[in-house]
């Protein structure tokens, strides 16, 4: 019996454990270990011609600039990653232009790819310019049908200011690219509008006013004008379609305000008390607009308050 089972034994299939699973190696490249330390510069770059850097432009009273670079241009490919990595130079023309790229083929007819890359181990993979790394390489390719029969200049980077209509490109000082950001805020200063808005003051206009609708159709008139006092302090640095794009959102509190006094003037007639209560009650809802501003004059009338100048 023990000779059989030994022998069953010596003839059953070794059990061999299976061969662990071959690893596979991910293949997309991690950033720059300066770039994951330090991060890029948030930068938003338009397409020139498109109607919302036109509108922006108009909107906010400043010029479009167009950079244009090349590849294997080494002034180009410095500028890339000097200038564009600077948080100064890249607040600058944020906060004084519209800026835009083309970055053109090298003079051989090749050009660069675009990259897949992960900013850390466990970040998904994105897709990106490997030269103005945050955005996609349309948004310089679709640039440069404004150089078309134009004579790029021998020496870039190039900056050009663009007409709004596209019609035409005016090259800024040949220097410029290469300055450092004090000069290049000089060079703004010297031909702005006084009264020009950055990015953040139209981000926050936007804010303030799609605030104040949601206010006033919530019935919430304190706040709305709260919101609409605040836009308007910086109304001043807009072009003409966020006047009226003011005026449109303050028409119905204005409405509202007419409405309130009216019935002040009617309550006065038979209940002054209730007049003086409604008064202050538009007084507060309404306060920094034209009806809370009447509405405080009247009620300093009938209480024979002092009026503040």
């Amino acid at each position: 019996m023990i000779s059989h089972l030994l022998a069953l034994t010596l003839l059953a299939p070794l059990q061999v454990p299976p061969e662990p699973a071959p690893l596979v190696m991910d293949t997309v490249p991690l950033v720059p270990l300066w770039e994951r330390n330090h991060g890029l510069p948030p930068m938003r770059w338009s397409v020139a011609l498109s109607e919302s850097a036109r509108q922006e432009a108009t909107d906010r009273q400043v010029p479009i600039i167009l950079w244009v670079l090349r590849d294997k241009d080494p002034a180009s490919e410095a500028w890339a990653s000097q200038k564009i990595l600077d948080k100064k130079y890249i607040e600058t023309l944020e906060q004084e232009t519209v800026p835009a790229v083309a970055w053109l083929p090298a003079l051989d007819g090749s050009k660069h790819t675009e990259e897949r890359v992960r900013n850390d181990i466990d970040a998904e993979p994105h897709i990106r310019c490997p030269r103005l790394r945050s955005c996609r390489c349309k948004q310089h390719i679709d640039n440069e049908d404004l150089l078309k029969g134009f004579d790029i200049p021998d020496l870039l980077p190039a900056a050009f200011v663009v007409d709004p209509d596209g019609e035409s490109l005016r090259q800024l000082a040949p220097e410029l690219p290469f300055q450092d950001v004090d000069k290049l805020k000089l060079h703004f200063e010297a031909s702005r509008n006084p009264e020009r808005a950055t990015r953040l003051h139209l981000e926050f206009m936007e804010i303030h006013l799609q605030r104040a609708e949601k206010y006033f159709a919530e019935a919430e008139y304190a706040k709305g004008s709260r919101e609409l006092v605040a836009a308007k302090r910086n109304l001043h640095r807009f072009g003409p379609r966020l006047h009226a794009r003011w005026d449109e959102v303050c028409k119905p509190y204005l409405g509202y305000g007419k409405r309130m006094l009216y019935r002040a003037k009617q309550m006065g007639r038979i209940d002054p008390t209730r007049r003086i209560q409604l008064l202050r009650s538009i007084t507060e809802e309404l306060s920094g607009l034209p009806p809370g501003d009447t509405a405080l004059a009247l009620l300093r009338r009938d209480l024979r308050l002092p009026r503040k100048d």
